[in-house]
């Protein structure tokens, strides 16, 4: 038995789950528990279920080849990408991110700290410090 959900394409109604895509793709398709499945692995010449699939709780899709294939080659198999593995709609990045900006932020307080107490600075770090404040700099001007 294989697990088939008709997938609607974009712009056409309500768009896939994630586990939808997947499973929609994959043959010998079982029902392994809760949100779990196993299914032959197409990644490679899989003819006993190798892969097992994961639902999260948060609707990311979990999977796991036995025979060592990675999530990435699985999902590329079924002409998917990691991406779609994850709910929601993929949106690029919009400038630095609160981690990226918070290491900024610390290289110039931990930079202006030296200089203050008087240290001697490599060119190097000079050169950092003088990154990371130009990096600052333009994030507020957009601001």
């Amino acid at each position: 038995m294989t697990y088939s959900q008709p997938c609607n394409p974009a712009g056409t109604g309500s768009a896939c789950h994630p586990i939808d895509q997947v499973l929609s793709r994959l043959d010998k398709v079982k029902a392994n528990g809760a949100s779990k499945w196993k299914a032959c692995c197409p990644a490679h010449d899989d003819r006993d279920p190798s892969l097992s699939i994961r639902e999260a709780d948060d609707g990311k899709v979990l999977l796991h080849c036995w025979c060592g294939c990675s999530a990435r080659d699985v999902a590329a198999a079924i002409g998917l990408e990691l991406r779609d593995l994850f709910p929601g709609k993929y949106q690029q990045r919009r400038g630095p991110s609160k981690a990226a900006i918070e290491h900024e932020r610390r290289i110039v307080s931990i930079g202006l700290s030296l200089l203050a107490q008087g240290a001697k600075l490599p060119q190097t770090d000079l050169d950092r410090l003088d990154i990371a404040r130009r990096r600052l700099a333009r994030l507020e001007a957009r601001q």
